[in-house]
């Protein structure tokens, strides 16, 4: 199996707010706002009080604006850069929810944390956030998984 790993630099960006994820306007006003800035969003995660987002690298010359948008659209929001995030970019590799799993508790057996993961079937592609000292070892986990092309 022929599969290809691309590693992206990327921002973490938490959005923090009171029972956020019960507000769906505040959370469609967030991707409105992300929307209007023209920052793509690569990942996310959402908790009851806050929403994080992950965008690449590429875009943090646009943080800022976002982050002073954000402020004027919702009150009583805070919204703080949580650091650099490395994305593995997994494509074509016959990604089952059993691989994908494979994969997951792996990394985590292995001690590495992932902050975010993101599949996009149609389009066979698994986006893993990890911190930029776990990257090195989350490449060489994924790459005898998808090496051994174990099938469950």
């Amino acid at each position: 199996m022929e599969s290809r790993i691309q590693e992206i630099t990327a921002v973490r960006i938490t959005i923090e707010r009171p029972k956020l994820a019960r507000d769906e306007k505040s959370v469609q006003k967030i991707f409105e706002v992300l929307e209007k800035c023209r920052i793509p969003c690569e990942c996310m995660a959402i908790n009851i009080d806050w929403l994080a987002i992950v965008v690449r690298e590429a875009e943090r010359g646009k943080i800022d604006g976002f982050i002073g948008m954000l402020e004027q659209e919702l009150s009583g929001t805070r919204i703080s850069i949580n650091g650099d995030v490395m994305l593995l970019y997994l494509e074509n590799g016959q990604l089952t929810s059993r691989r994908i799993g494979l994969i997951a508790s792996s990394l985590s057996l292995q001690g590495v944390d992932i902050r975010m993961q993101r599949y996009l079937r149609c389009e066979d592609r698994l986006v893993i956030g990890v911190s930029a000292e776990d990257v090195d070892r989350a490449h060489k986990i994924v790459d005898r998984i998808l090496a051994s092309d174990y099938q469950i």
